[in-house]
């Protein structure tokens, strides 16, 4: 057939169209595998990143790592000295400071060797060093004193360190001294690190705030040494002089009996011839014994009146005689103080007419106290007697009782010339008298405040003077208040 293909141009045109076909594939396959190399070329990229952040990770994780142990490291060597200044607290002896330092604290520390020797050679603690290592240091803290001294920490990089270091063929080493009032009382030596390395900043800060540590517990212990042999010291001046004290105090109490009973015995004497003195002149001023020239009795009356005085003052001394004795016997008892002060008010309202003195009283209608009635009934006279004696013509004495608390303040108050503050402690003294021109004119003999004084310690209560110069006086005192249903 003319018109029909020929079955080699059909082969022919079929192996070009499978040829066509097979060339469009590669084209494909090779646009495809161009696309797969460049996501190659991003994964090789994103990889090598990926490589770049896992190494930074893991250097950042190592340095954590490495700074965490550096933390709990200074944490631990914190709490090494926590416990250490804890536990060494209330140590105040020397040996048993030192015995706070054992194996574990040099092992805390970093170190495997430890040692604390005093400048004299004496070992406080040892652990690790041979014979041989503890001749090298004895050396070293022996020819090296002014070295030590002036170094607040010695090391292997320091120059006395290397020489040390070479001597005990390790570079892993730490010495400082123990202080006490900036003189060297001991060393301490580290040696052999557990994990041999470097010794550290850390190391060294820790080491060296130990050594001042010890340094200022043994400032402690000393001065509680000096204080404690101070005070034994003090004490024994104490019971020496104390004892010296007692002594005296017995011989003057001695003196003071001899005293009391000189004046005693003196007085006994005197009343009886002064009783006959008084009898006879008082009868002669009366003109007993016939009419007497008016001279003569004026000269008498006198007699009289300094035979009156003799009396008294021989009174007085027997009453403080007694008193002091104690063979005054002394009756305290529920009483009214507010009628005795009345009463003695009363009793020398004629000496304060003769003066034109005015007499106020601000007491309560019933006071009751605790008191003997007849001493403070003598108390009363004498003061209100007194301030009669210095209060000038035309003044007032004022006579109170302020009840407080448990107790009542009676006072006398006058406007009379006062007296000066140094004065004030000696106006209760035997015989004492204020130098002034008013005391000249008022005679008196000096003891009878005293005598009320004693009274009133009798009662052991308290008696105290008030005064301002040119605005008078105001003398108090204290009595216990005592309650109705006791009487």
């Amino acid at each position: 057939m003319p018109n029909s293909i020929s079955p080699i141009l059909a082969s022919a045109i079929a192996l070009s169209i499978l040829i066509l076909f097979l060339v469009l594939y590669l084209l494909n396959k090779l646009q495809y595998i161009k696309i797969l190399n460049k996501n190659i070329g991003r994964l090789n990229k994103t990889i090598r990143e990926l490589d770049y952040q896992a190494k930074l990770i893991i250097k950042g994780d190592m340095e954590l790592k490495l700074y965490q142990e550096e933390v709990e490291d200074k944490l631990n060597k914190l709490t090494l000295l926590k416990n250490l200044i804890i536990s060494s607290l209330r140590i105040l002896d020397k040996e048993n400071l030192f015995s706070q330092i054992d194996e574990k604290t040099i092992n805390d520390l970093g170190f495997k060797k430890g040692m604390i020797l005093t400048m004299e050679g004496e070992e406080k603690f040892s652990i690790g060093f041979d014979p041989k290592e503890k001749s090298i240091l004895n050396d070293f803290v022996k020819y090296r004193k002014n070295f030590i001294q002036a170094m607040p920490l010695i090391s292997a990089d320091t120059e006395a360190g290397t020489e040390l270091a070479g001597a005990l063929q390790t570079k892993d080493f730490l010495i400082a001294p123990i202080k006490a009032r900036e003189k060297i009382y001991a060393v301490f030596v580290l040696a052999n690190l557990v994990m041999p390395t470097d010794v550290r900043r850390a190391e060294k800060e820790i080491f060296s705030i130990i050594c001042m540590y010890l340094g200022q517990c043994l400032d402690n212990i000393q001065l509680f040494e000096e204080i404690y042999n101070a005070k034994d010291e003090l004490e024994k001046k104490v019971k020496e002089r104390t004892n010296e004290l007692v002594k005296s105090l017995r011989d003057i109490e001695a003196i003071s009996r001899a005293k009391s009973d000189f004046i005693s015995n003196v007085s006994h004497e005197l009343r009886t011839p002064l009783t006959s003195v008084k009898g006879f002149s008082s009868l002669l001023v009366a003109e007993k014994f016939g009419k007497l020239p008016e001279e003569a009795k004026k000269r008498l009356e006198t007699i009289d009146e300094n035979v009156d005085k003799l009396v008294n003052m021989v009174n007085t001394l027997l009453d403080i005689a007694r008193i002091e004795s104690g063979k005054t016997e002394v009756k305290i008892a529920p009483a009214d103080i507010a009628k005795s002060i009345r009463d003695a008010g009363e009793f020398l309202t004629p000496q304060m007419q003769a003066k034109n003195i005015k007499l106020v009283f601000d007491v309560p209608d019933t006071v009751l106290v605790y008191m003997d009635k007849n001493l403070i009934d003598q108390v009363l006279i004498n003061l209100i007697g007194n301030a009669v004696k210095f209060t000038p013509e035309g003044g007032q004495i004022k006579m109170s009782a302020r009840p407080g608390g448990s107790q009542v303040i009676v006072s006398i108050a006058d406007t009379g010339y006062g007296i000066e503050k140094e004065n004030l402690e000696k106006i209760f003294q035997e015989f004492f008298r204020v130098d002034n021109t008013i005391n000249v004119k008022a005679k008196g003999t000096g003891l009878g405040l005293s005598l009320v004084k004693r009274i009133i310690e009798i009662h052991k209560e308290k008696i105290w003077v008030e005064s301002e110069i040119g605005k008078g006086s105001t003398f108090c005192f204290t009595l216990k208040l005592a309650k109705e249903k006791n009487i």
